[in-house]
């Protein structure tokens, strides 16, 4: 440091004279001591003059001596500088308003990775020095106020044998505070986990009163806003996000005064998404009801309702899966929720898998990790007969084994089925069904195929008036694909036939006519139209 930087320095600091003082022996002594005591003392009195040059004269040896120092111990150098409020945002303060004092603000100096090497207060007016012992490359940087902006904020230095980046000041301008605010989240409920937060990346635009752009900030994780280096002024304020509804309570018109501002609560998040989907081995399943209740939320914005539950309690609300297999509750406050299934078409009740899902919602939207899955479900068919009217009291197998029964309109259930193909049959005495080999069953099907009865019992008795007569029975005039059948009656002179739906002729016959020609039975023969089982054709020996 040379003598110059010396002196500038001591100007800075802002030394002046004192009160005038005897010099005795190089003591000082003020002059308010007791008059008594000076003719002991070995001493002459300064004029006032003569102190003023003694004072001068010392004060140049002081500067010599600490410039002979500075020099001579030249492994000793300096960072210094002013700081100052940039002229926009000194235009704002008032006449009334204190002087800026900077004497609270910490100037420091540090490594270029970041350690603080040396730290000092800066004086009233904004001057700062800072005592450097090694050479090499630092860092100046300010440090606080919290929310003030400098520019720059910090400096790279370079000590070497010609100083502090040459003996230069390294000034720092004040240019702005920071306002800032939040946009509150909606609570359902004391289940919520954060009833003080708010929802992150909201879009807050700082605007001027004009409606210009000034700045754009997204919000944080809990909800707060922060606008960085702004001026003293008047602003407007603006909230959007593309996924959530912000609701706006209050004037959006502020100021900022010369300090860090703080908005009052004006935005609010109405609510959160609840998503999630249903699928069925993998395939998205339409049409499925999950309901939303809660322990302690009491009630939420649901403009599709809340559904007619399966349970007695009432549901918040209630959601479909659309084609996708998706759906969606919003919006929702933070609370925590359990979300119920239910599936149940015309015909058709699903198995639904969990049977119940807990949701914690806090400030932002929420998909359910764990898929809701039909793992099985409940679907009806019908058995009819040739005239389409239900057959009760047949048995239903799939793949073999008995599953149902048809009720007096025909109509059965299969339960605990998946999509998949199976054999579906039917089977009652009389009847004989068609078989649905390989059928398809999936979950979003109204009804399975009607089983259709193909073919009927036709039974009858012929009566002889000696019980070693043998008869016969013929079935002929039937429809073209139905070949003539003649059968023996049994011991009792019982016959039945199989025979699909058609009108017929049945004859009774002697069994042998060579031994008994003069067998003849009443009526000759019957005529029949077959819909169903017939067991009352009868006939007898004449």
């Amino acid at each position: 440091m040379n003598g110059n930087k010396a002196a500038h320095a001591l100007a800075k600091l802002g030394l002046q004279h004192t009160k005038p003082q005897y010099w005795i022996e190089e003591v000082p002594v003020s002059i308010e001591q007791s008059p008594t005591r000076r003719p002991a003392l070995r001493h002459r009195q300064l004029n006032h003059s003569s102190e003023m040059k003694i004072r001068d004269a010392s004060l140049c040896l002081l500067i010599l001596v600490y410039t002979i120092s500075a020099v001579s111990a030249n492994s000793v150098h300096g960072c210094g500088g002013f700081l100052e409020a940039s002229s926009s945002v000194i235009k704002w303060r008032k006449e009334t308003d204190a002087k800026l004092d900077y004497s609270h603000i910490n100037v420091e100096l540090r490594t270029v990775d970041g350690l603080v090497k040396e730290r000092t207060h800066c004086a009233p007016n904004g001057y700062y020095f800072i005592p450097v012992y090694d050479k090499g490359s630092f860092v100046i940087k300010i440090s606080g106020p919290e929310g003030w902006s400098w520019d720059p904020d910090k400096v790279p230095v370079v000590i070497d044998d010609n100083g502090c980046n040459n003996n230069e000041d390294i000034n720092f301008r004040f240019t702005g505070f920071t306002l800032s605010g939040r946009v509150v989240g909606a609570v359902g409920g004391k289940s919520c986990s954060v009833k003080n937060g708010g929802p992150a990346n909201v879009n807050v635009d700082l605007l001027s009163p004009h409606g210009d752009l000034i700045s754009s900030e997204l919000t944080m994780s809990d909800g707060r806003y922060l606008f960085k280096n702004i001026i003293p002024g008047k602003y407007k304020l603006r909230a959007s996000s593309p996924d959530l509804k912000i609701e706006v309570r209050g004037s959006t018109e502020v100021e900022l005064g010369f300090q860090n501002g703080v908005v009052e609560d004006i935005f609010f998040a109405a609510g959160y998404d609840i998503h999630g989907s249903v699928v069925a081995q993998g395939n998205p399943i339409l049409g499925v009801h999950i309901y939303l209740y809660s322990d302690d939320v009491i009630e939420v914005d649901c403009p599709q309702g809340s559904g007619n539950a399966p349970e007695q309690r009432k549901a918040l609300c209630h959601a479909v899966s659309d084609a996708d297999g998706l759906f969606t509750f919003k919006p929702i406050p933070c609370g925590i929720y359990e979300l119920i299934p239910y599936y149940k078409g015309e015909n058709t009740l699903f198995d639904v898998s969990p049977s119940v899902v807990s949701v914690s919602v806090g400030h932002q939207h929420v998909t359910v990790p764990q898929k809701f899955e039909v793992t099985g479900f409940s679907i009806r068919g019908r058995v009819i007969d040739a005239n389409d009217n239900g057959v009760e009291g047949v048995k239903i197998l799939v793949d073999g084994q008995e599953r149902s029964i048809t009720d007096k309109e025909g109509y059965y259930k299969l339960d605990q089925v998946t999509s998949n193909q199976y054999m579906i049959e039917a089977k009652k005495e009389h009847y004989k069904f068609n078989k649905l080999k390989d059928y398809l069953v999936k979950p979003n099907m109204a009804l399975v195929a009607d089983i259709k009865a193909v073919s009927y019992d036709v039974c009858g008795v012929v009566r002889t008036v000696d019980s070693g007569y043998k008869t016969k029975v013929a079935l002929t005039h039937g429809p073209e694909n139905v070949k003539p059948q003649v059968k023996r009656t049994d011991e009792s002179g019982s016959f039945c036939f199989e025979v699909p739906p058609g009108e017929y002729r049945i004859s009774a016959l002697s069994a042998t006519p060579e031994s008994s020609p003069e067998l003849l039975f009443l009526p000759p023969y019957a005529d029949v139209v077959v819909k169903s089982p017939l067991f009352n054709v009868d006939f007898s020996q004449d």
